[in-house]
């Protein structure tokens, strides 16, 4: 069952200001990790001092996301990160439109319809 303290773990929840490009690509990185060189699934070796389990578990990157900003602070001197060539344009207003649809979506209504609870 899902907990309002699991609803607050969503990248989608905790980032909420649809027109800022910065949250946009934050909520990107979780998205398309690779792109920002992020550890993912596909590419990247699991350490076992971090998890036990197969996969790392993905639902907090901020660590990470903060680790790489200082490491691109020391060499640039600056700790922005620029989108990657690939996702600007269509693929921002993918996720802008996602991130939208997302906002308005009445998920427990569709839990009510499609897996009623009977008591």
């Amino acid at each position: 069952m899902i907990t309002a303290a699991d609803v607050s773990l969503d990248v989608l929840n905790r980032f909420t200001d649809e027109d800022s490009l910065e949250q946009t690509t934050h909520i990107m990185k979780y998205i398309f990790p690779r792109q920002f060189g992020l550890h993912n699934v596909f590419t990247s070796q699991i350490d076992s001092r971090e998890t036990a389990q197969p996969f790392k578990d993905y639902t907090l990157r901020e660590q990470e996301i903060a680790q790489i900003h200082f490491h691109r602070k020391a060499q640039t001197g600056n700790g922005k990160t620029s989108t990657p060539r690939r996702l600007r344009g269509e693929a921002v207003l993918l996720v802008q439109t996602l991130r939208r649809r997302h906002r308005q979506c009445a998920y427990v209504e569709l839990l009510r319809k499609y897996c009623p609870l009977s008591v």
